[in-house]
């Protein structure tokens, strides 16, 4: 992600801080890039998990559960949606008029809360097995929970179109004796 109005040694004393206090120092910058100039302060950067297994450590978006991740999901390297939450609303705290973009939204002090909490029911799986970025961690979510609306949640699969609007011209009743044929014989 890019930060516009703050430097990096400012994001890694930002990241530490956080890191330390809810995270029990599993979260640290992964890579990141100065990119200060005339204009100001600016960087780039990304979040990781030191311990896959720890705290703030996202699982994968797979939808098998053969993992020995969070909710049976893969374990990653990536810092989890609550961990990015976490270090952004510190850093707006600290710095009001910093911007940061990330390839799904542009925050600013005043909008972030509400922008990223509407990031929260965005499908980061598939779209056979969809899932939000909250459900790929181990993270407690009644912080969080109490804010966001449900009603865009992706897992009420109120999304997903009829089979009739995805294929019009199947019979949808001779589908389904085929698949019990195919099922019983197996």
């Amino acid at each position: 992600m890019f930060v516009y109005g703050v430097s990096l040694t400012d994001i890694h004393h930002v990241v530490r801080d956080v890191s330390s206090a809810l995270y029990d120092g599993n979260i640290t910058v992964r890579t990141g890039e100065d990119r200060s100039n005339r204009a100001g302060p600016r960087a780039r950067f990304t979040l990781r998990a030191t311990d896959t297994a720890g705290c703030g450590a996202k699982g994968s978006a797979s939808a098998f559960g053969k993992g020995t991740g969070p909710n049976g999901r893969r374990r990653t390297i990536s810092a989890c949606w609550h961990a990015h939450y976490d270090v952004l609303a510190e850093l707006f705290s600290r710095f009001p008029a910093a911007r940061v973009v990330t390839a799904i939204a542009t925050y600013t002090a005043p909008t972030f809360r509400e922008g990223a909490l509407a990031t929260a029911c965005l499908n980061v799986g598939s779209q056979l097995y969809p899932v939000t970025a909250p459900d790929c961690c181990a993270c407690d979510h009644t912080d969080y929970v109490d804010t966001f609306d449900p009603a865009g949640y992706v897992d009420d699969f109120d999304w997903m179109p009829s089979g009739d609007a995805m294929r019009p011209n199947t019979n949808v009743d001779y589908f389904l004796d085929q698949l019990d044929r195919v099922l019983a014989e197996q």
